[in-house]
């Protein structure tokens, strides 16, 4: 395993997937590759287990307690690298600067990962007062990169950044050194070193263009051709002629679909047609592309030239003009033809290298079937079942094809681990059930069997109806997910669904609750924070203000409803497939948030009539395990009915009807507690029992009444009063009518000393 590749080795620790990793645990003490050690420290991390020898190693590695920290937060940066979850390696740099106050590199890491300008600049001035100036200069040349925080910089730190830009003894581009004569206001010196640079930031361009200082073909002159349009407005001619010489360059930029809508907005309709009509049928950027093909629509209207039937019919396959039975047999017709294009295409097809769901048109298909006025038409089942069974047709032929495939690929022994389970799975799929046994027997024989390889062999007996060979190979994938603490629901289901069909085999019930409980905990495990749960991180809470909300604000938990507290009859609805048989537990809290930070419906419904709070959230996106948050779908009444033993989980807590589509809920979810307690996390000093959230900014009803507003600055107050000087303080909002718009709300700060 020592040529896995350490992105693998991320994306398994990610996904907690502990079997996967069991080969550091010969190897992390070994100094071959240099990061093993820090993924190992978050693998016990995320194992709860003991951190003492990986710690003591970590130290004796970097020479002290400061250096080994700033390598666990180099490695965090390594893990955990996407913008939401910068906050885990600040943690780390943080502590090591705590260990360490003079650590340059501490300091840096905590500027790199939260934005603090003040340790740039202390890391600047501890390496320039050791003498460092080889990496100062490095330093300084990598600062570039970091643009979006130079607004926070002082005055004072600029002059300090330009004394060691220009300090002969420092080694580093003109590239600071610009930045800090435009935020001193020098502009003379300013001026002069743009005039000897290549290309200038459009920020410093468009001030001095702006202020009359340079001509504006100086300015194009310095620019980059993508940041002209905020340099030039809306002067669209001489834009799309900037984007023309560019392209003349023969680079791969601009994209065709681009070019077109320059040319549009500039008027020159010719050239939209000759850019669309020349198009190469391999352009993979504008094979899919929607717009382009409308400016081209639009330019032939502008010509007076006849519309391109083609491209017209794919544009009316999503009109939404025509009303009533009309509008729902317009899309069934547009629908039936997009299904026989499917077929006619899978009938000409050679190559099956996709499956048919990410098709362009397939997809198109299902985004009109889910039209709730098609929905309650009859014809509706037909054409899903119509679809239906030209997936299951295209699907299995992909499979065959991707098969025959890796059976090449095994015949000339270029296989890896993955591929194997690749083969496996296409082998299940394709119904070649003696083919995967007899070459997972083989891979076993050279090979440390997993989880995953026991649980295929399974699968491949029990769809041969071989029950009891199905078990013991079940059984053997589930002593491997208890001592590798991988807890996986799916070969929980396979072991005990399987054990259910054989009458010579009974699970012990306490065996049955230890499974049943971690069935539950991996699928709520599945639902982790994601990019796309929340704005900035950020989720809203209304609710009234009484002695339930004053006491999840001081004590700083959340609560978990369950479904008796709920005000929707049909939340945690009840389904056949969740009965007292099932492994899903029917037991479920929820906490409701919501991405809405300004809906009259919630503050009216959920706040009290207005009278309540709105409580901002910050959430790091760590939870404890058997706690999970998505956003909430929301789904025509009609089509709920008709997939009601369909994906039973997300059915059962993650789905609601249309009529809910403004909350814009996300869900915090577990069957294991009602209150779930959070903190900001100060890694390495983490408390994984709760959760990683601080409350941001607390918002008053607009018929909030005064004589509570000292109650609730005084726990605004108190929350202040116990933050580490780095976390922000907690602000307080109030709502009003909107002077501009007697119809909406507008929020504007309150100073709290003066209530």
């Amino acid at each position: 395993m020592s040529s896995v590749d350490d992105k693998k080795i991320i994306s398994w620790i990610k996904e907690q997937e502990f079997s996967k990793l069991t080969f550091l645990d010969s190897c992390w003490r070994s100094d071959g590759n240099e990061w093993y050690l820090g993924f190992y420290y978050f693998i016990q991390y995320l194992k709860q287990e003991c951190l003492d020898d990986v710690i003591a190693e970590v130290t004796l590695r970097h020479s002290d307690e400061s250096s080994a920290y700033c390598y666990l937060g180099d490695t965090a940066n390594k893990i955990y690298d996407s913008f939401n979850e910068q906050h885990i390696p600040a943690c780390f740099y943080r502590y090591a600067i705590k260990l360490n106050p003079n650590n340059s590199y501490a300091h840096w890491g905590l500027f790199i990962t939260d934005h603090n300008t003040n340790s740039c600049i202390t890391s600047l001035k501890i390496d320039y007062e050791k003498n460092e100036f080889e990496k100062l200069g490095r330093t300084i040349d990598n600062l570039l990169y970091c643009g979006n925080n130079f607004s926070n910089f002082t005055l004072q730190d600029w002059q300090f950044i330009k004394s060691l830009v220009q300090d002969s003894k420092v080694t580093c581009g003109n590239g600071m050194l610009v930045f800090a004569l435009f935020y001193l206001d020098e502009v003379e010196n300013c001026l002069a070193l743009i005039e000897s640079m290549e290309t200038v930031n459009v920020e410093i361009i468009e001030a001095y263009f702006n202020r009359n200082l340079i001509s504006k073909e100086f300015a194009l002159s310095k620019l980059r051709y993508w940041q002209v349009d905020k340099l030039l407005g809306n002067d669209n001619k001489e834009i799309y002629q900037v984007y023309v010489k560019e392209s003349e360059k023969g680079e791969a930029n601009p994209l065709k679909q681009v070019l077109i809508q320059k040319a549009f907005q500039a008027g020159e309709y010719k050239d939209v047609v000759t850019y669309h009509e020349d198009v190469s049928t391999d352009d993979l950027h504008y094979r899919h592309d929607i717009n382009g093909r409308l400016y081209y629509l639009l330019a032939l209207s502008h010509l007076k030239q006849p519309a391109n039937k083609k491209i017209l019919e794919f544009i009316n396959d999503k009109a939404e003009t025509l009303r009533d039975e009309s509008k729902i047999l317009y899309q069934a017709v547009r629908c039936k033809h997009k299904i026989d294009e499917l077929e006619q295409l899978f009938i000409e097809k050679k190559h099956f290298n996709n499956m048919i769901d990410i098709l362009g048109i397939y997809q198109e298909v299902m985004k009109a079937l889910d039209s709730p006025d098609l929905i309650r038409h009859q014809i509706y089942e037909h054409l899903s079942g119509e679809l239906k069974s030209l997936k299951t047709k295209w699907n299995s032929t992909y499979y065959d094809t991707q098969l025959a495939e890796m059976k090449v690929k095994l015949s000339n022994g270029d296989m890896s681990s993955d591929d194997f389970l690749r083969l496996y799975d296409l082998g299940i799929e394709c119904n070649e059930f003696d083919f995967v046994i007899e070459n997972v027997t083989k891979f076993h024989a050279g090979n440390q069997p997993t989880m995953s390889s026991y649980n295929c062999i399974g699968v491949c007996y029990e769809r041969k109806n071989e029950l009891s060979l199905a078990f013991q190979y079940y059984k053997l994938a589930i002593e491997l997910m208890r001592s590798s603490k991988e807890h996986n629901h799916i070969l929980i289901g396979n072991y005990i669904s399987c054990a259910e069909r054989l009458s010579d085999v009974e699970i012990a019930e306490e065996e049955y609750k230890y499974l049943q409980y971690w069935y539950n905990v991996d699928l709520i495990n599945q639902f982790k924070w994601h990019t796309f749960t929340a704005k900035s991180g950020r989720l809203f809470k209304y609710s009234p203000f009484n002695v339930n909300s004053i006491d999840a604000l001081t004590s700083q938990y959340f609560y978990l409803a369950s479904k008796k507290q709920l005000n929707d009859p049909i939340e945690l609805p009840t389904l056949s497939k969740l009965d007292s048989n099932s492994l899903i537990d029917t037991n479920y809290r929820i906490c409701s948030l919501s991405n809405n930070n300004n809906s009259m419906l919630m503050w009216s419904h959920y706040a009290q009539e207005h009278q309540g709070i709105m409580v901002e959230y910050w959430f790091g996106g760590e939870l404890p395990y058997g706690v999970g948050i998505e956003k909430v779908s929301y789904i025509d009444e009609s089509k709920r009915n008709l997939e009601k033993d369909l994906y039973v989980f997300n059915q059962y807590l993650l789905t609601k009807n249309n009529d809910w589509s403004y909350e814009d809920e996300v869900r915090i979810f577990t069957n294991a507690k009602e209150k779930l307690f959070f903190d900001s996390f100060e890694y390495p000093n983490t408390d994984r029992t709760q959760i990683n959230a601080r409350i941001c900014s607390i918002t008053l009803g607009c018929d909030f009444p005064d004589d509570k507003r000292k109650l609730i600055v005084n726990i605004i107050n108190a929350i202040n009063f116990n933050r580490e000087s780095h976390i922000p303080k907690v602000t307080l909002r109030e709502a009003f009518i909107s002077k501009d718009n007697c119809f909406a709300l507008e929020y504007r700060d309150i100073e709290t000393s003066k209530i």
